[in-house]
């Protein structure tokens, strides 16, 4: 989840548009509403989230709750995540092998450039996984079914390609992965806090990456 000010969130809009692996927009909200029925009982979003990241100019500011910067204008926007399709993974057969100590997957930088749209600009995160070789393309068939949730992998092993520190995450934390395995790179939805930051945005806000909004959608829902 992300909000910015209603003076640019047309131009975020066409950017998640320009950019919908990384940025799969599932939901723009009105300008100042804070629930959505339909997808998350009860939903405050100003409050809901485990963590906020309040971005100014490139500046982070953690926040538990965000209820004094909410106002009228305040656009949200609900982005899919890979994490959605994670226990569906499982059900296939599909399951992961350990990322070191970071469980099936985490986050990591590349110097792949979005398609930028006015003040919105900056390079693509994304969350790897790795896979036994003879599944990994049955892996990247059944994700194609779920645009929503960034759907197919950007790429197999091509960390040269998107320009990826091989195993240093996006915290900057090393890992180690199974020898013999393949790596698979998802487009992740931190790709907004990214740009925000490096596009010296002077106001938005975004989920703190590994602190995302659960909903009420089942996952299986989500296949097309």
């Amino acid at each position: 989840a992300g909000s910015s000010h209603l003076a640019y969130a047309d131009e975020f809009s066409e950017f998640c548009e320009r950019n919908p692996r990384p940025c799969p927009v599932i939901r723009r909200f009105a300008p100042g509403q804070i629930d959505c029925l339909d997808l998350a009982r009860d939903l405050d979003i100003r409050t809901d989230l485990a963590s906020y990241d309040v971005i100014r100019h490139g500046v982070v500011e953690h926040r538990k709750d965000i209820i004094d910067l909410f106002n009228e204008r305040t656009v949200t926007y609900l982005i899919g995540s890979s994490t959605s399709f994670s226990k569906l993974l499982v059900d296939q057969g599909f399951r992961p092998h350990p990322i070191g100590r970071f469980g099936e997957s985490t986050v990591q930088a590349t110097t792949v450039e979005c398609t930028p749209v006015g003040r919105f600009k900056g390079r693509m995160a994304v969350t790897v996984r790795v896979f036994d070789p003879e599944m990994t393309d049955k892996v990247c068939e059944y994700t194609s079914h779920l645009s929503k949730v960034h759907g197919a992998p950007v790429g197999k092993n091509n960390w040269e390609e998107l320009g990826i520190e091989k195993d240093i995450n996006w915290w900057g934390q090393p890992f180690e992965v199974k020898e013999g395995t393949d790596r698979l790179y998802w487009g992740c939805g931190a790709t907004p806090h990214v740009v925000a930051t490096q596009a010296n945005l002077p106001f938005m806000i975004s989920y703190t990456p590994g602190h995302a909004l659960v909903s009420d959608i089942p996952a299986e829902s989500l296949y097309e």
